[in-house]
């Protein structure tokens, strides 16, 4: 997703580029105008209100140029942000399949504690470690009632997990890095 951001960003400062030099040719062809409608004189009043539109056209391009440039800084802020995001995800992704990991290995040296041990893994890899009974019976397909009344208690009671209404919530903590 961050590379796509980043594909954009870099066709709209292309487009941005062009249409500056695209606005900047107008400005110097317009320009250009003005100077050849100031040499002659013949038609002074008419000449003369042709160059007040160009140069009201000159103001409005460089006005829109200025835009587009501001534009483009504002996306370079965002283009930096959207790296910091990437890395931060890349950095909660690596810890969560630490945990996933951890808990497997758990799970391997206490068998008859597969149950639990399944309810830890959909936990720590639920979204900020939580959810409902629902979500954990689709996740581990043990039996709703099956959580409520064997599994989740137990785990409370290890304070493993915290219940609040019908959400369940892991509160294994990290270990300082």
């Amino acid at each position: 997703m961050i590379e796509e951001i980043r594909n954009l960003l870099k066709k709209i400062d292309l487009i941005v580029d062009s249409e500056i030099r695209r606005l900047d040719d107008q400005i110097d062809e317009l320009k250009q105008e003005l100077k050849e409608f100031k040499e002659t004189r013949d038609n002074f009043s008419s000449v003369n209100e042709e160059i007040k539109e160009l140069s009201i056209q000159v103001d409005e391009l460089t006005y829109e140029r200025n835009q587009l440039k501001e534009t483009v800084d504002n996306l370079s802020y965002l283009e930096r942000k959207c790296s910091e995001k990437d890395e931060i995800i890349g950095r909660l992704t690596q810890e969560q399949t630490g945990y996933i990991f951890t808990i497997k290995v758990i799970s391997n040296w206490i068998p008859s504690q597969k149950e639990n041990i399944d309810v830890l893994v959909a936990l720590s890899s639920a979204l900020n470690h939580e959810a409902t009974f629902e979500e954990l019976q689709e996740k581990t397909t043990i039996p709703s009632v099956t959580l409520k009344n064997r599994i989740i208690p137990i785990l409370q009671d290890n304070s493993l997990v915290l219940v609040k209404r019908n959400k369940v919530k892991l509160t294994i903590e990290e270990a300082d890095k």
